[in-house]
């Protein structure tokens, strides 16, 4: 029996739908999924010439420093102040206070003071004093 020419064209279209049909539902090449992202969670921060940023704290913030540069902190936290608001100051802090706890502080009374450590050193009762020879 011979086959004649339109026979062999529909049976090649057939052949090659039947092929396209297979390999439209493998993933030869593995689909590229993109993550969503909520860009209005991110902002562009400035930064300062040192690479430091300008934090504002706006509300109370409970702290707990357990180390600082590796050394664990207990009691009293070692402090080395350079500037206040700007300004330098050497020796003593500059304090104006106004109030403590709540309550007007009258120059009369003095400034309430409850000194629990010197130098690192706890204080159970009377803060020692150096007299200047």
């Amino acid at each position: 029996m011979k086959t004649d020419n339109y026979t062999k064209t529909i049976l090649t279209i057939i052949a090659v739908a039947l092929v396209i049909n297979v390999f439209q539902n493998m993933n030869i090449v593995n689909e590229a999924n993109a993550g969503k992202t909520d860009f209005n969670k991110f902002a562009s921060v400035p930064l300062n010439n040192d690479g430091s940023i300008n934090v504002k704290v706006v509300s109370d913030m409970d702290v707990n420093i357990r180390s600082i540069g590796g050394s664990s902190v207990y009691g009293a936290l070692p402090i080395n102040l350079k500037e206040i608001g700007g300004s330098s100051f050497y020796g003593a802090i500059p304090m104006n206070l106004k109030e403590v706890s709540g309550s007007s502080i009258s120059s009369s009374y003095g400034i309430p003071v409850n000194i629990e450590a010197v130098d690192g050193s706890s204080i159970y009762g009377a803060v020692p004093v150096k007299d200047k020879p």
